[in-house]
């Protein structure tokens, strides 16, 4: 997923931003019309808000459709349609007055698109109506590559962005000047420990931070925090000088330590700068770096020799897999450790006890030495996946229609009774949420097997119709054939009676009318 940033300048130099685009059209309709008050008075006026423009579709309205055509082709490959570049200018370096100035603004932004993405589409939209006086461009650009056939690649990061702007600015007269010092970007691994163990915000960005490093796109990030009872609410705005929109996100989920226990929420860049959207974004974009790195370097692939007919065929993987429902990380012990202390610190404090006995050294020491007990837990659930498979009787809850569920529930809750220390006893306190996961995947897996069913049912039905509608025109041409045969066979037999009728009739003599018969004369 792209990243979005921005960066603003001191000085005279051009304010830049980039930002991803999943549709278009919304995005063309706001830099035409605007929005609120502005775009209904534009509607009721027939006006707009554009100043000067320029692209490489014949219309609007034709850049917009080959935009979401181009993404409808990719089959759902595609997150976004286009990427937005904007980019302001001081009134001291571009007067909003002069013509000549909001055609070379105009200009700039399509070169500065050429730059970006040259073998891509754009289209430049020129704003001189924001409160400062500014001369500011909405550069659209379609993600897809005319040469390739494929969406864009590279080039859409900020860095590259800033680097080929500074060097378009110099290039076509404008100022550019150094960036203000950046700001120390904050982690939540230095940032967690500035809250107490029992506060909101430390729990929050616990379970933001847990859920990241638990996915691997955005969307699995959302799935997990769903699972950690987290919210996340995006909020936009746009800053009407220069028209920039900016990003923010915010999480909530239920203080587990308040007096009400009440929904309670917080900005992430309140918690730290890598549980905001863009800090989110980039650890994704990192990651996925790391993954393709391998594949890029691997060796090839070692050519085996053909295996004789008689050898022996590989080994089936057993029913019995389904134990295998969960393998247990450090991370896991070391955060139900901290869970655990915090929640004994406030049992203890609510009991007016001190909370420091053998119970929280216990803890603190899981805490920071989590592969001891890791080893230990390990060891809990291999004995009790054991002691599964020498059960005939939990055998049989294999033929089930959810045998890794069902096997999940024997191994945790074995592993929870055989703990003798709290510790250990993390191993039920976990069993919530990997019930849940498995709960999940079961569900998943039975909607997949009842859409598949469907689906047969659907083609049996269809092929039963065929066949039915095959066997009534068969039925329906052989009694047309009987119908034809009898009529042919009436004709005949019709035409026969006549004939021998004829044959059988016998021959009349012409009375003469000379003779008398009746005298005898």
């Amino acid at each position: 997923m792209a990243r979005r940033f921005f960066l603003e300048e001191i000085g005279r130099a051009s304010t830049t931003h980039i930002q991803p685009l999943p549709n278009v059209r919304g995005r063309m309709s706001y830099t035409e019309l605007g929005e609120g008050k502005k775009r209904t008075r534009n509607i009721r006026e027939k006006t707009n808000r554009i100043a000067a423009q320029m692209g490489d579709m014949g219309t609007r309205e034709d850049f917009i459709r080959f935009c979401s055509a181009m993404r409808r082709q990719s089959q759902g490959t595609r997150l976004n349609e286009g990427y937005e570049l904007r980019v302001s200018w001081s009134p001291e370096e571009l007067s909003k007055d002069s013509p000549e100035d909001i055609q070379r603004a105009c200009e700039y932004g399509y070169a500065l698109c050429k730059e970006v993405a040259p073998n891509a589409p754009c289209w430049v939209t020129v704003h001189t109506d924001g409160e400062g006086g500014c001369v500011h461009v909405h550069a659209t650009i379609a993600n897809h590559d005319l040469v390739s056939g494929t969406a864009i690649a590279h080039g859409t990061d900020h860095a590259t962005v800033k680097r080929k702007n500074d060097r378009l600015s110099r290039e076509m007269g404008f100022t550019v000047v150094g960036p203000e010092p950046a700001r120390e970007r904050t982690t939540w691994a230095e940032r967690k420990g500035q809250f107490g163990i029992e506060s909101f915000e430390r729990v929050l960005g616990n379970r933001v931070a847990d859920a990241r490093d638990h996915a691997s796109n955005m969307e699995e990030f959302l799935e997990e925090l769903k699972v950690r009872g987290v919210e996340l609410t995006e909020t936009r705005k746009v800053d009407e000088k220069t028209g920039e929109e900016t990003v923010g996100w915010s999480y909530k989920s239920r203080d587990p330590y308040g007096k009400s226990r009440r929904k309670r929420r917080r900005r992430a860049s309140n918690l730290a700068d890598d549980l905001t959207r863009e800090g989110i974004e980039a650890y994704f974009e990192a990651k996925q770096r790391e993954l393709e790195a391998p594949q890029q370097d691997a060796p090839a692939p070692e050519v085996l020799p053909d295996v004789p007919e008689t050898a022996e065929p590989a080994e089936q993987p057993s029913a019995d897999s389904a134990l295998d429902v969960y393998d247990l990380d450090r991370a896991y012990v070391s955060e139900m450790a901290s869970d655990l202390q915090k929640a004994h610190i406030h049992r203890s404090r609510e009991a007016g006890k001190p909370f420091m006995d053998e119970r929280y050294e216990a803890l603190v020491e899981a805490r920071n030495h989590p592969d001891e007990q890791l080893a230990k837990l390990r060891e809990d659930v291999d004995a009790a996946r054991r002691e599964f498979h020498a059960s005939k009787e939990a055998r049989d809850t294999l033929q089930s229609p959810c045998p890794g569920l069902l096997a999940g529930m024997h191994v945790f809750a074995k592993a929870g009774c055989n703990a003798k220390d709290p510790v250990s006893r993390m191993m039920a306190d976990m069993t919530a949420l990997m019930l849940r996961m498995m709960i999940q995947e079961a569900l998943a897996e039975e909607r997949r097997r009842q859409r598949e069913e469907a689906e047969r049912r659907v083609y049996e039905s269809r092929k039963n119709m065929w066949d039915a509608e095959k066997r009534l025109k068969a039925a329906e041409k052989a009694l047309s054939d009987e119908d034809e045969r009898e009529k042919r066979l009436k004709s005949e037999r019709m035409q026969r009676r006549v004939k021998e009728a004829e044959q059988r009739a016998p021959v009349r003599t012409p009375r003469s009318a000379d003779k008398n018969t009746q005298f005898g004369e």
